[in-house]
């Protein structure tokens, strides 16, 4: 049961530190020292887990192929370099593969907090919605693609900035870490398509004739060129994942595009984040029929997540204060709406995050284990 509290002590300790540290009273001071326990807390976490996820024992055997691997056999292996490389190196030095869990951790924790300190307008707000919406636990198993998609987070930035060259290098060195990452070259002109009800309803429609296509499509991809997950035997590319998570990330863009007039006049970057949350939950609503297909949303919604739900909240709460202004309301009274709001909202949250997480074993993530577990059953 001990180990199954941290998945509530995590949320719970964003929020609680966040109210007192992200307080527009301490302003910047509050922010750095949240930025940085967060990214402490989360690293610690990420860091010392013991089989945690589906992919730990996957990676935990590359890392001891690499140690008798010679440098020809590792530039034909079909790996990424910019993961191989540098685990070679620490594979060369350390015979223990949880290093390569702690590097890992490290280079994402760094990844988001860096994002989150730079472009959050309410830090608390994103590291709460990087654990609820199961960010945080997809980076314990797609460690090579999450890497990828973090570099991906950085390279949005130079959409509304018209900078290709600057995108495109962040893209190119993130396909160092997982090649599906070169999909995202041609999105750079995609993304910057104004979205409105009319894109928007035009959008839809592509995506229904997707889905209706999609089967066939996949068939030849898997056949004849992504040859790795065959469309029989593969789980992944045979069947679908549940739709509750395209219905999160759905009910999140809907409220997002709902208040994009007042997010966009707050953030130059807006609807660059709006496009690719809508790509977030096209390739989710995908994943419903061939699973793999989810992963590809992977790629896009770091940035999203964390720098609108910010935006949201900021909305949000200049709309409350602007209605009891108004109203001439007194401010305890605000102040009471204002948090019987929030607390249903992350009610909300709370549950889809118990339900994903707890119940459907997110990821194999549940429960949690810690490297001293292995000491205690060595003793």
């Amino acid at each position: 049961m001990i180990y199954l509290l941290i998945y509530i002590l995590l949320p719970v300790a964003a929020i609680v530190f966040g109210v007192f540290l992200c307080r527009e009273k301490l302003k910047s001071a509050g922010k750095v020292i949240y930025c940085a326990l967060a990214g402490a807390g989360l690293f610690a976490v990420a860091a010392m887990r013991l089989e945690v996820g589906y992919d730990y024992i996957l990676y935990a055997n590359w890392f001891n192929d690499l140690r008798l691997m010679s440098e020809g056999e590792i530039i034909l292996w079909s790996r990424e370099k910019g993961f191989t490389l540098p685990l070679k190196i620490m594979a060369d030095v350390s015979s223990s593969f949880q290093v390569m869990f702690v590097l890992i951790a490290f280079v994402i924790t760094l990844g988001v907090i860096l994002l989150v300190y730079r472009r959050s307008a309410a830090p608390w707000v994103s590291v709460t919605a990087f654990l609820v919406f199961g960010l945080f636990f997809n980076s314990l198993n797609f460690m090579r693609q999450f890497i990828a998609a973090v570099f991906i987070a950085f390279a949005l930035f130079y959409v509304a900035k018209n900078r290709f060259f600057r995108f495109a290098g962040l893209v190119l060195l993130a396909s160092a870490f997982h090649f599906s990452a070169l999909l995202l070259l041609p999105f750079f002109f995609i993304l910057k398509i104004k979205l409105n009800y009319i894109s928007l309803v035009v959008m839809l429609a592509g995506s229904v004739v997707a889905y209706i296509y999609i089967t066939p499509l996949m068939d030849c991809v898997t056949n004849y060129f992504y040859k790795g997950y065959d469309p029989v035997t593969s789980i992944e590319a045979a069947h679908g994942l549940t739709p509750a998570y395209t219905i999160a990330f759905a009910v999140f863009f809907v409220l997002a595009f709902l208040l994009r007039k007042m997010i966009c006049r707050r953030n130059p970057h807006a609807n660059t984040l709006l496009m690719a949350m809508y790509f977030v939950v096209f390739f989710s609503f995908l994943g419903t029929v061939h699973g793999i297909l989810s992963r590809l949303a992977l790629l896009f919604i770091v940035a999203p997540v964390l720098i609108l739900s910010a935006e949201i909240y900021m909305v949000l709460r200049d709309l409350i204060r602007l209605t009891f202004k108004d109203a001439e309301m007194s401010k305890k009274k605000a102040r009471v709406f204002a948090a019987a709001v929030l607390s249903l909202v992350f009610l909300g949250l709370g549950g889809f995050y118990y339900s994903f997480l707890l119940e459907d074993n997110y990821n194999g993530v549940v429960p949690y284990r810690t490297i001293h577990e292995r000491e205690r059953e060595v003793l």
